[in-house]
């Protein structure tokens, strides 16, 4: 039994046996040997095994799915040999001297004389007449009967003849090897010619002249374009990098000289002042050297690069580059190394809980206010900002820091009125924390039926702010009366109401304690 080959030829895959496969690839073979070098070899070849393709398909059944010798000398008789072509070379007029069946016409649509579809060309090369007459037979058609839609049909369902094979077919001349080289050769022919003869005119070379001018007007309005862009780029580069050098400058190395500051309503920030609430005195220095480095470098480059994108210098600056970012680089990991190390004073945390028997007030009505003239928080030497919405404040000559307390009212479970003081704060260590949060300072006094409370606690001498937090909470019998004070607006803290009622609305009345929370009242 012969062996059998899977093969892909004409992009259809064919079952052949041994004896077979070699006179094919022998026969190809010949064939390549002869186009190899030559102009249209390729395309030659790929006609070629697009015919061979058609042919085998032809032998191919199912009661005979192999391809076998028989089947190969059958298609080679149909296209010829390669000796044939070399026997008639330079006699293209000329027939082969051995005489194949005809194919058939085959009807295609003819792209190379096409108007529309191809259509009226392919039927003119199948019935061996000028394509014009069958466009003026569309054409009447079309006008008395409306046949677009014919011609519609025909475009769809005609096959297009690309390959020279086709064209032979459409042409009713033999599908041989002499014949698709002769078609193909002619295509070359006919395109290297219709060229030439295009370089050769005036108005070919006035249309090049033309495009040419075209294209340098396109590329210098794109290039003034893109200029103009740069240019923008890099003012804003300047005015961006200026801006925020200042500004940055202002708030590290000069009190209150932040540019926009008034205008925006930006708040005045003074590192010097800030930093010691939050780290130790000995870091201060190193954070705001590493700080101006680090921010100072980039936008220095930001503005030197727009200084070179607008005035275009070119200045080998590459050392200096790279010195400058070798220095940032460690002015950022700086920063980083003592960010983590002022970060452990936060990883622990710690509360103390105190409670105050108010054994002594015998009135109906407790009464709730301040018992100190507020500090003037507002003047200049203060520093003062926010921390989860707690205000936070620190006196630049004495280093104290303050803070504000919280103060909220609720129903006394044991019948007494009791003040409860829970103070909170962070440390290196539970035991750190503890001293931190115990060591938080804040005065009350009671006065008869009047409660007296601080607007702030502060912290001990020297020590840094982690996250200290101080709430009250007085917790009065059930159908007491109680009078809050309208300077005690600052530190009361979400009191319960049977509604939703806000601090301002709150202070300033009196307020009978229920279960459901203060109920306002009627006297």
């Amino acid at each position: 039994m012969k062996k059998t080959i899977k093969i892909k030829i004409g992009g259809i895959v064919f079952h052949i046996d041994d004896d077979a496969y070699s006179m094919l690839q022998q026969y190809l073979h010949s064939l390549e040997d002869y186009f190899k070098g030559k102009a249209e070899g390729k395309e030659v070849m790929e006609d070629i095994e697009s015919r061979i393709a058609e042919i085998f398909q032809q032998k191919a059944s199912k009661q005979k799915e192999v391809i076998d010798q028989e089947d190969v000398i059958a298609m080679i008789e149909v296209l010829g040999q390669a000796k044939d072509i070399i026997e008639e070379e330079g006699f293209q007029n000329s027939e082969p001297k051995q005489t194949f069946p005809q194919s058939g016409k085959r009807l295609y649509r003819d792209p190379d004389n096409a108007v529309l579809g191809g259509v009226c060309s392919g039927l003119g090369s199948y019935f061996n007449t000028d394509p014009i007459w069958f466009r003026i037979l569309f054409l009447i058609l079309l006008l008395v009967y409306g046949a677009g839609l014919v011609y519609i049909i025909l475009w769809i369902v005609l096959p297009k003849a690309e390959t020279a094979a086709q064209k032979l077919e459409m042409k009713g001349r033999n599908v041989t090897v002499q014949n698709i080289e002769k078609t193909i050769k002619e295509e070359f022919e006919t395109v290297k010619g219709n060229l030439n003869k295009l370089k050769d005119t005036k108005s070919y070379n006035r249309f090049n002249d033309v495009v040419h001018d075209i294209f340098i007007a396109i590329g210098s309005i794109f290039l003034f374009i893109l200029r103009t862009i740069l240019v923008i780029i890099g003012v804003v580069f300047i005015i961006v990098g200026f801006v925020s050098l200042v500004s940055f400058l202002g708030a590290l190395l000069f009190s209150n000289t932040l540019i926009f500051t008034d205008m925006l309503d930006i708040p005045r920030f003074y590192l010097p002042h800030i930093l010691p609430i939050f780290v130790g005195h000995g870091n201060v220095s190193l954070i705001m050297i590493a700080l101006l480095l680090t921010i100072m470098i980039p936008l220095l480059a930001l503005i030197y690069g727009g200084i070179k994108i607008v005035f275009r210098l070119k200045v080998k600056d590459k050392a200096i580059g790279l010195s400058a970012f070798v220095i940032w680089l460690i002015s950022l990991s700086a920063l980083a190394s003592i960010g983590i190390f002022e970060g452990a004073n936060y990883s622990e945390s710690a509360r103390i809980t105190t409670t105050h028997s108010l054994k002594n007030i015998n009135a109906d009505t407790l009464y709730l206010g301040m018992n100190e003239k507020p500090l003037n928080f507002d003047q200049k030497e203060f520093v003062r900002f926010e921390v989860d919405h707690d205000g936070v404040y620190r006196d630049p000559q004495t280093g104290i820091i303050y803070g504000r307390p919280r103060l909220d009212i609720e129903r006394s479970e044991s019948g007494e009125v009791e003040l409860e003081i829970l103070r909170k704060s962070r440390g290196r260590s539970s035991q750190q924390a503890w001293e931190h949060a115990r060591e938080l300072e804040y005065h009350w006094d009671i006065q008869d039926s009047l409660l007296l409370f601080n607007h702030y606690f502060k912290l001990s001498e020297k020590q840094r702010w982690r996250a200290p937090y101080l709430q009250l909470t007085l917790k009065v019998p059930e159908g007491k009366a109680v009078y809050i004070g309208n300077d005690l607006i600052q530190i009361i803290d979400d009191i319960e109401t049977p509604e939703y009622q806000r601090s301002y609305y709150i202070a300033g009345k009196v307020w009978i304690v229920t279960e459901e929370g203060l109920v306002e009242s009627d006297d």
